[in-house]
């Protein structure tokens, strides 16, 4: 009995989700919790005045080590990524108002009670199962010379050290890389949390040293409008699979003429994410603060700061600043933190046709409304966080031919029939929504730069992260398009110093930079302390990777 709890705990912690072959598999390792286990049978036979205590510690360990580990599976076959205890947990509300608003509380209820449940019977399960093998495992081992025992633990655990970087194999056999991982990442957050992220904002100011906090101005792009749009869920995976790549293609073929004609040019690349499959947010900061953001804490550090963003340095420079959030619906306030001049939210929106999904407003409505809720002179700023391609993709709003019908909210009652209705489906298998909320979101984007911008602005439409790997499939890693448009050949020329391709098709697999590194080129190449004229030196080749 006790054998075969031992076998089925090996491998309950060996199932993993094959996010390449969208299925489950036999990891194939000896995990850390249980080689620690080991370690507090051998303490109960040379400490036999505790063993009964350790006995329940060991017990505790794998029952809680099964719980946290179920819960990292799932989040790794969602996300890419392993369990954050920390902001994961704050995130369940938002997880079960996005759940019940596109299926319902009487789906989503019952669902949340089995999975509470399941829990609570992983850990009862557990604590039973184990502590009984550790009784007959110390019975066991009582036969065994305590010396051989210990030469045998000490084996497990140098083996466990050995393979933190592969040593023993490419696969992660007997490896506490992913457990120490762990253990690294939530200490990074206990500090932060210690001095309220002072020492990770002192070390943003130092290491964005092309910024000068509270001067640094773009005398280069004083009479230049400048646009910056994220499109939601827009990730290099789309370039990976040939039947996605070309619904991506269509789109760039469709409007490099468009812009072509206009006189506007056009470069593009891919750059490296901070977070993956949620957490826009991160995204959009590193993005216009120039440094790696990929915590939650740290964002919130960041914006009590006195540290530039983009906006800040737009706006000394001369630009009427304007930020456009349609996903935000309720009490918002991080918006004042980010000091734009103006911040439209949902409700400012004004949109009273059908909600499509979660969020509810179509993305070409949200860019019909920019021209007239920004002023008509002076240079502006704009950014953009679009989000009718966000998970689950369904109901999507249909692309209206018909631009002048954007705004009538008649419109889009007839739309939303033609949407069709959210279906459990759409959970289990959300590629085919996931590429046709792609082609609605980057469509509106390019249509939006091809009607509302005149070819001397400056527009930069990016996607923010991969969709959940359950969609990518993790390929393409953590990247994600960046299109950067303009007929000021002056500008687009240091973006081509920097690597940047011409036309609108990132190179699959180039991966030029990280996201932080937009801002600081911004500065270096039209900065008050950069060229009058030309571009900035090219970035060193050991700087031209993914900054993570």
């Amino acid at each position: 009995m006790h054998l075969l709890v031992g076998i089925a705990l090996l491998v309950f912690f060996n199932i993993e989700f094959n996010v390449y072959g969208q299925n489950w598999r036999f990891g194939g390792r000896l995990p850390v919790e249980l080689t620690f286990c080991a370690l507090l049978v051998l303490l109960a036979l040379i400490l036999p005045a505790v063993s009964r205590p350790l006995r329940a510690a060991a017990a505790a360990i794998l029952a809680l080590g099964a719980l946290v580990y179920a819960i990292d599976v799932a989040s790794r076959a969602i996300y890419g990524r392993a369990i954050d205890l920390v902001f994961d947990a704050a995130q369940i509300p938002h997880v079960l108002d996005l759940l019940a608003s596109s299926m319902g509380w009487a789906l989503v209820a019952p669902l949340v009670a089995a999975v509470l449940l399941t829990m609570v019977a992983i850990l009862f399960a557990f604590a039973r199962s184990v502590r009984s093998m550790e009784a007959g495992g110390a019975a066991a081992a009582r036969r065994i010379r305590p010396g051989v025992l210990a030469a045998l633990t000490a084996a497990l655990f140098g083996a466990q050290i050995a393979d933190l970087n592969g040593v023993i194999a490419k696969k992660a056999f007997a490896s506490s890389a992913p457990a120490l991982k762990a253990a690294s990442y939530h200490a990074k957050i206990i500090s932060l949390w210690l001095d309220d992220g002072a020492t990770v904002v002192s070390d943003y100011r130092r290491m964005r040293g092309v910024i000068r906090d509270g001067e640094t101005t773009l005398p280069r792009l004083r009479d230049v409008n400048v646009y910056l749009i994220f499109v939601e869920s827009y990730g290099a995976s789309l370039l990976e699979r040939a039947e996605h790549r070309a619904v991506i293609e269509g789109i760039y073929n469709d409007y490099a003429p468009v812009f072509e004609a206009a006189g506007t040019g056009q470069v593009s690349t891919l750059l490296d994410s901070p977070t993956y499959g949620g957490l826009s947010w991160l995204a959009h900061l590193t993005t216009t603060a120039g440094a790696w953001i990929d915590t939650n804490l740290e964002y919130r550090a960041y914006l009590r700061s006195d540290l530039d963003t983009l906006a800040t340095i737009l706006k000394r420079t001369g630009h009427r600043t304007a930020l456009f959030m349609p996903g935000i619906k309720r009490y918002w306030p991080e918006g004042d933190l980010l000091r734009f001049d103006d911040l439209h939210t949902a409700d400012d929106l004004d949109y009273r046709g059908v909600s499509f999904g979660y969020f509810g407003i179509p993305d070409q409505f949200t860019l019909e409304r920019i021209p007239a809720l920004q002023p008509q002179r002076g240079p502006r700023f704009v950014k953009v966080a679009m989000i009718s391609s966000h998970y689950p993709f369904r109901p999507l709003p249909p692309f209206l031919e018909d631009r002048t019908q954007i705004l009538d909210p008649s419109t889009w009652a007839g739309a939303a029939a033609e949407a069709g209705s959210f279906t459990v489906q759409d959970w289990a298998d959300p590629a085919d929504g996931y590429i046709a909320g792609a082609r609605y979101a980057l469509r509106s984007a390019f249509d939006f730069a091809a009607r509302h911008t005149e070819p001397e602005d400056l527009v930069i439409i990016m996607g923010d992260h991969q969709p959940w790997s359950i969609v990518s499939g993790n390929l393409g890693g953590r990247a994600a398009p960046i299109h950067v448009l303009s007929g000021r050949t002056d500008l687009l020329e240091c973006f081509r110093a920097d690597g940047y391709r011409d036309g609108l098709s990132p190179k699959r697999g180039e991966v030029l930079f990280g996201m932080d590194w937009v801002m600081q080129r911004l500065v270096a190449h039209f900065g008050d302390r950069g060229p009058v004229e030309g571009c900035a030196p090219p970035l060193a080749s050991s700087l031209r990777r993914p900054s993570r």
